[in-house]
């Protein structure tokens, strides 16, 4: 089926002729769309992304085949690229291979009967490589909706923390949009949000639900759900960026916190903005030991322990972004 299109850059017109002549002769390459400069390569990919492969052409007048290569990966191009090189530029090749580029082809006597090859080898690789990065993409967030599952069955057996993650996990990412962070980086919170008291799975549960005060010795214990957290999710490796937060979430900006004693901007970000999120939810839900507090009252705590337990800008966003979820 000629489903392929190709966008070939390349200023010689004899050349580019030839070039899609044995292009088209490939059964599965269904159009072959020839511009001549950087500048109509740019122009055209911005109104026509639907290009499968770029047959790039390194000698062309103005800007050259490596600048042109650059600024498709910058604006994030999810398209093959082949640099096409004169003979005696095989160290432009190798710059290109570097610069992202899927292959080279040299043009010596005979380089358009190797193009073809060249060609639907690369777009294979990208097909293979784009499939990969989805099963892993799928394998990831099934990992991650189990593990949001456990923590959801934990806190069902719990009626005092039912939810708790979920409520964090709103307050955390409200914030973080508040505070004007990447979709990145909030989208992280969200995530450790969730997830942040995993390590609790491995404390005693009568300890978890006592109804009443936690001894010295208990309250070491629960503590240790910060680092057994971590080692609970260390082996997913996609989950790294997520740890330092959950690792630190009970960390104090005067450094009066655990599990290490951090302060100020020690503490990673994410963690400063989880440990707002994680103290309001605890103190407006009720637990096994106390009733909960008013919405107000817990407002007004979080501005209280401005610059001692909290992070004053995240209170500062805080006290704004909560009126909005109110």
């Amino acid at each position: 089926m000629r489903s392929l299109r190709i966008l070939l850059v390349e200023d010689n017109s004899d050349h580019a002729e030839l070039a899609r002549g044995v292009l088209m002769r490939e059964k599965e390459v269904g159009e072959v769309v020839w511009v001549e400069t950087g500048q109509d390569c740019f122009e055209r990919l911005a109104s026509d992304r639907k290009f499968d492969l770029i047959l790039l052409d390194y000698g062309l007048p103005g800007i050259n085949g490596l600048e042109i290569l650059r600024e498709i990966n910058k604006d994030g191009y999810d398209i093959p690229v082949i640099m096409v090189a004169g003979h005696g530029n095989e160290a432009v090749a190798a710059e290109a291979m570097k610069t992202g580029a899927y292959d080279y082809v040299i043009k010596t006597g005979n380089y358009l009967a190797a193009l073809p090859a060249v060609a639907l080898k690369a777009l294979e690789n990208h097909r293979t490589k784009r499939e990969n990065v989805r099963l892993r993409e799928n394998i990831e967030q099934n990992y991650l909706e189990t593990l949001e599952v456990l923590i959801s069955v934990i806190e069902t057996k719990d009626s005092y923390t039912r939810g708790h993650s979920e409520m964090v996990s709103k307050y955390a990412f409200a914030i973080a949009k508040e505070m004007k962070l990447s979709s990145e980086e909030a989208e992280r919170i969200r995530k450790a949000g969730l997830l942040h008291d995993i390590g609790k799975i491995a404390i005693d549960r009568q300890i978890l639900l006592k109804n009443g005060s936690l001894t010295g010795e208990e309250r070491k214990i629960v503590q240790t759900h910060c680092d057994c957290g971590v080692k609970i999710l260390r082996p997913a490796t996609f989950l790294g960026e997520l740890l330092p937060i959950i690792h630190q979430h009970h960390e104090y900006f005067d450094g009066k916190g655990y599990p290490r004693g951090l302060k100020g901007a020690e503490i990673d970000p994410g963690a400063r903005i989880l440990a707002v999120a994680d103290a309001f939810d605890a103190m407006t839900s009720a637990r096994s030991y106390r009733s909960a507090i008013s919405f107000e009252k817990a407002v007004d705590e979080i501005r209280r322990h401005a610059g001692t337990q909290f992070d004053p800008e995240v209170v500062k966003a805080f006290l704004i972004a909560v009126k909005k979820i109110k």
